[in-house]
């Protein structure tokens, strides 16, 4: 199996739904599950009982019925549960081989917007082995603003988002960045080279890319109508690539970049000094 990590607004919606629409890569919809498992992986130590609350944690999850719950029916996942080790890894690892096998395909990825958010449990109980495959992708955070702070998710993003992009996508790339499971995708090559990324990331699940994974029309449906996902239906662009110089003030450009500086310079998005350019104007 593989997990897509990325930050909201980084383009793992549109690289999910671009592997997704291989004839034999299975991504179901966004889950809630694994990080909830997780938590029950490190705070129950009893098996028995732990694989009973898993159980029941993973098919009343709000999300289970539009997810999992398209390829899994409630006794596939006990039995599942009932058969999987004693580690993370072995749950998700039989919960998504279940997955690709009743969704017709030879592999299935997750992706969801909590594994980034809540990774250092993940690690903790063992959720991340070398046999899950992790594609990492990061976007150019003053780019991931200019999308994100219309959409008015929740208030004051530009007031903590830049740091948390940086210190989570840094505690990943540090992590895991000299592994053979681990790939880096910047979204800035995906869409500028969408066929070259897609074949470098089918290569590093064991998968052969195929070009109608750059048809829009394979993208699923479930995404229609959704405001955030407006250009999911339409050829990959990079038209949207530095948007930020149009779209943010430039005094938030400069918190962003003193908020995001060094995840920002090991990604390379341009040289920040630690500070931003305020600092650099004090030192003038």
């Amino acid at each position: 199996m593989f997990i897509i990590f990325g930050s909201p607004r980084s383009g793992t919606t549109l690289l999910a739904q671009t592997l997704n629409a291989h004839p034999k890569i299975v991504v179901p919809h966004e889950t809630d599950f694994i990080i909830p498992s997780a938590f029950l992986f490190d705070r129950i130590s009893d098996i028995p009982t732990r694989k009973r609350l898993l159980s029941d944690l993973i098919v009343n999850s709000s999300r289970f019925q539009a997810t999992l719950g398209e390829y899994l029916s409630v006794d596939d996942v006990q039995d599942i549960v009932a058969q999987c080790g004693n580690r993370m890894s072995d749950l998700l690892v039989g919960v998504y081989t279940a997955v690709a096998n009743n969704g017709g395909g030879s592999i299935a990825g997750d992706k969801s917007p909590n594994d980034l958010s809540f990774l250092r449990m993940l690690v903790k109980v063992g959720g991340l082995t070398p046999e899950i495959k992790i594609v990492h992708i990061v976007r150019d955070i003053r780019d991931v603003m200019s999308s994100l702070l219309p959409l008015n998710w929740t208030p004051n993003n530009e007031l903590y988002f830049p740091r948390f992009w940086s210190n989570s996508n840094l505690y990943l790339h540090s992590l895991y960045c000299d592994k053979p499971e681990y790939l880096l995708v910047k979204y800035e090559e995906f869409v500028r080279s969408p066929e070259m990324t897609l074949k470098q990331v089918c290569a590093h699940i064991n998968m052969e890319f195929q070009p109608e994974q750059l048809s829009p029309e394979r993208r699923h449906l479930r995404y229609r109508g959704y405001a955030a996902h407006a250009k999911l239906f339409q050829p990959i662009t990079a038209a949207s690539v530095g948007d930020y110089r149009d779209k943010l003030d430039p005094e938030l450009v400069t918190s962003i970049e003193r908020q995001a500086s060094e995840a920002m310079a090991t990604f390379n998005y341009g040289f920040v000094s630690p500070f931003g350019k305020a600092y650099q104007e004090i030192q003038k």
